[in-house]
């Protein structure tokens, strides 16, 4: 069973600069598709802006297309921005990420790697980290 994934923009963050294994093996599962991963397009506002402070415009590009070939995106839509605006999260950018991704209804898990901003919150979609995820659902290390 291939299972379906929303990626916080912290996996991404994570792999770039270098921070957690579990992150770098979660983006090698899906582009050996054997994940599927969904992700906001808005992290990918973020990403550039992270990135580009370290490398070039063109690595930069780079890096992304290269996410873009196995990573799916999901819009944020008004109704999503409205619900976390109506929501307990103290981090608004978690609520967008996490009312985003309900918007996909067959997705098995919400990853990330700051699962203190997600404590609070009624999880109609079950958050779990990345470490989680590799050793239970991928079986590794």
């Amino acid at each position: 069973m291939a299972y379906k994934v929303f990626l916080d923009t912290n996996i991404f963050l994570d792999h770039l600069l270098d921070r957690n294994n579990h992150s770098s093996s979660l983006l090698k599962a899906c582009e050996q598709g054997t994940v599927s991963g969904y992700a906001s397009s808005a992290s990918f506002y973020t990403l550039a802006y992270v990135i580009r402070k370290s490398v070039s415009t063109a690595e930069t590009r780079k890096l992304l297309g290269d996410y873009l070939r196995f990573i799916s995106l999901l819009p944020t839509q008004k109704n999503n921005l409205r619900s976390s605006l109506d929501a307990s999260f103290e981090d608004l950018e978690d609520a967008f990420q996490y009312f985003t991704a309900l918007e996909e209804e067959e997705l098995d898990f919400f990853i990330t790697n700051n699962l203190k901003d997600f404590q609070k919150v009624s999880q109609q979609l079950e958050v779990i980290s990345s470490k989680k995820f590799v050793m239970e659902y991928l079986k590794e290390d």
